[in-house]
């Protein structure tokens, strides 16, 4: 049987393919961003999303100190606000990047409704839960409280007013480990729903190698002259 070629009548010279015409530079370019658009893609996503963390990292401001207030009510914005005043006016520029900040936290605790179940107690829960991290972190090294004699039998987490920590089998009485706010710089605070604020230090347990003990050890000094 007569092959394909023959059939057709096709000429050794009809094989021949004929070369591709050279690219001019614009179609090159274009032949290039066509197979490779994709990767330039990433690559500019991933620059700025770099871009972006190491903006933030930057400018973002550092606290020198971080200060929990745990009350009885919800701490209200006005407090946490003026007592972030009142703090950063006595505190010092701790971490060197030339601003002096102070973290203030509020935390709703009331060991009562902890106690007592229920729904409340669920949120009541969630708080302790806050507490419990913070405590364990070391973030927090003062704290301003209205419910002392409570927070130091439940979690045993306040030093003595003389910066030693309790040991075991210590029976501490409330004006062992907490200073009355009205007795330090933060006298005139809006008082508490119930009670009065005291000033109470963590313990240094689980904390000596943070750098926020030297910090939270000066920032009391100026708090309790």
């Amino acid at each position: 049987m007569a092959s394909y070629r023959y059939e057709r009548d096709i000429r050794p010279e009809d094989l021949v393919q004929t070369p591709p015409r050279p690219l001019t530079p614009r179609e090159r370019r274009a032949n290039w961003w066509h197979y490779h658009w994709y990767y330039v893609a990433l690559l500019l996503a991933a620059l700025l999303a770099a871009g972006w963390y190491l903006q933030n990292r930057l400018t973002e401001v550092r606290p020198d100190h971080v200060v929990t207030v745990v009350g009885r009510v919800q701490p209200d914005e006005a407090l946490l606000d003026e007592l972030r005043a009142r703090l950063e006016a006595v505190s010092a520029d701790e971490n060197g990047d030339g601003q002096v900040a102070v973290e203030v936290r509020g935390v709703w605790l009331d060991l009562a409704a902890l106690r007592e179940g229920g729904d409340l107690a669920r949120l009541m829960e969630s708080s302790e839960e806050r507490l419990n991290a913070d405590f364990y972190l070391g973030e927090s090294m003062v704290f301003l409280v209205d419910d002392p004699a409570g927070l130091e039998q439940l979690y045993g987490c306040f030093r003595y007013l003389d910066g030693t920590d309790p040991q075991e089998g210590d029976v501490a009485r409330v004006e062992d480990f907490a200073l009355p706010a009205e007795e330090s710089l933060l006298a005139g605070l809006p008082p508490p729903a119930e009670g009065a604020w005291y000033l109470a230090r963590r313990i240094a347990a689980g904390a000596e190698e943070s750098s926020s003990l030297p910090r939270g050890d000066r920032l009391w000094a100026a708090l309790a002259p």
